[in-house]
């Protein structure tokens, strides 16, 4: 029993918790492929609906907790609701926290009870300011009581339309400082947020290449993708991984770079509108089970605009996949490869770059798995309607090949006909007459696609390990859970 288990956690990717004794390797097991169960499937036994506040335009789904936030005259409120979970034993909850200050933006990390705000500054248009980033515990809205410094601060910058992307992992907190103008340069800031140091401060040497992304890898790695955002230049944008924990000279806060992915090179007639790096590591308490490290799923979306001609142009927006674990591979190699990575050297075999439409890149990605909602034709009597259902892509190597070498006996013939093996023998193929890029690119990372249910028009889809959420235009949040136990075994 001990050697299945292990073996289904594998394949999972997932490692043992060791933490939770109440239940025993048989139950671990069960729930395990519960879960797993239910994705392979995109089979939701219970479903829950819940109405948010008024207002909201944030909002997060990170480690079993869903938040959004309800705009009021003394500041911002914050919703909570812990999703129920077979594998933490929990019931679902729902309680908020009144903030105090007027959030730009925020971020959660449940596994550590931390939300963290950032505030509007309280200043003109046009003058210089400090944004102020405030570390609060999620269950009560007061200041986090293992931050040393309860409020950062950033360095100030001409107040304009900018926005911040923030992540936590662990002890570190990264918040990217983003304007659209393209005149001036993003900044990534790193702290330590329970000493309250700040350990990077990273700024693109030049516009051309400027930061437009970045995530967190491990523990010590991050990502950033740069590239220039000046049109009519026949440009390459780079994905480059930092190690922020290598020892630096005294006084620099700028990390150690450790390789540059040159991604496909970009057409003189294209112009970038904006890099998406997608994927928050997980925030997972520790439980009987959890995702390992690197069994993530990274997502670069890169919106282009191709000109035609001096009046006409064309949106082409693409979606790349990547393992993290791809990015972090060199990194253990000789110091005598090079720093610089071509294209054709790691991004056919290791990536998929699919085209996707407007609606599409409204997307969510946890573990391998992610999901997206497609417009399809069913055909209703004699006419045709247009409805929206679920599409997953795992990217889990391990279920690909479970998937090709044995047949799931436990498929209805119309459950088969939603499941389809992507593999690397099958590429997709980008031409250059067709698409943004100065040639045919060709990438073949395989992955499993599941075609689930129909959900409205235009929802908002969101993912955890246990839940799918789904947000609807009118604001009522319909959360399913992909679980085949009953909420009367959650103790």
């Amino acid at each position: 029993m001990l050697l299945q288990y292990r073996l289904e956690l594998a394949v999972a990717g997932s490692e043992e918790g060791g933490t939770d004794f109440r239940l025993s390797i048989a139950e671990r097991l069960a729930r395990l492929r519960t879960i797993e169960r239910g994705w392979a499937k995109l089979c939701f036994r219970y479903k829950d609906t819940v109405t948010s506040m008024p207002g909201g335009t944030r909002r997060k789904l990170r480690g079993g907790v869903f938040a959004h936030d309800s705009a009021t005259d003394m500041g911002s409120v914050l919703s909570f609701i812990q999703l129920p979970s077979a594998v933490r034993r929990t019931r679902a909850h729902t309680w908020q926290s009144d903030m105090g200050v007027n959030m730009l933006q925020f971020a959660i990390d449940p596994a550590q009870d931390l939300v963290v705000l950032v505030a509007w500054p309280e200043t003109p248009a046009g003058q210089s300011h400090t944004f102020l980033i405030h570390l609060r515990a999620m269950r009560t809205g007061a200041r986090h009581p293992c931050a040393a410094k309860p409020v950062l601060s950033c360095v100030p910058a001409p107040l304009n339309r900018q926005s911040f992307d923030i992540q936590i992992m662990g002890d570190f907190l990264a918040a990217l400082y983003r304007t659209p103008e393209v005149y001036l340069k993003n900044i990534l800031y790193i702290w330590n947020w329970k000493t309250g140091q700040l350990v990077i401060f990273l700024e693109s040497s030049s516009l051309a290449t400027n930061i437009l992304g970045f995530s967190f890898l491990s523990s010590r790695h991050f990502i950033t993708v740069r590239c220039t955002t000046k049109p009519y230049e026949c440009y390459q944008p780079e994905l480059v991984v930092y190690d922020f924990i290598a020892a630096r000279p005294e006084g620099s806060m700028e990390p150690r770079l450790v390789r540059i992915y040159q991604l496909p090179r970009i057409s003189r007639k294209t112009r970038t509108r904006r890099f998406i790096l997608g994927a928050e590591p997980p925030s997972e308490p520790p439980t009987s089970f959890y995702p390992t490290p690197c069994s993530r799923l990274l997502t670069v979306i890169m919106h282009f605009t191709y000109i035609l001609r001096w009046d006409e142009d064309r949106d082409c927006d693409y979606l790349l996949f990547v393992h993290a674990s791809s990015l972090l591979e060199v990194d253990a190699r000789s110091n005598a490869e090079q720093l610089t990575v071509p294209w054709e050297n790691w991004g056919p075999l290791k990536t998929r770059i699919m085209p996707i439409r407007d609606y599409q890149a409204n997307c969510h990605v946890y573990g391998t798995r992610y999901v997206h909602q497609e417009e399809v034709d069913v055909k209703k009597g004699s006419s045709w309607e247009e409805r929206c259902c679920v599409r997953m892509l795992d990217f889990n190597p391990l279920a690909v090949r479970r998937a090709l070498s044995f047949k799931d006996t436990s498929l209805s013939p119309w459950e088969e006909k939603r499941i389809t093996i992507v593999q690397d023998s099958q590429p997709t193929i980008l031409k250059e007459r067709e698409s943004a890029f100065t040639q045919r690119v060709t990438t073949a990372l395989p992955y499993r696609e599941v075609i689930g249910r129909y959900i409205p028009k235009d929802a908002e889809i969101m993912i955890d390990r246990e839940s799918f959420v789904y947000l609807e235009r009118n604001e009522a949040r319909v959360l399913f859970i992909p679980l085949e136990l009953l909420l009367t075994q959650v103790s």
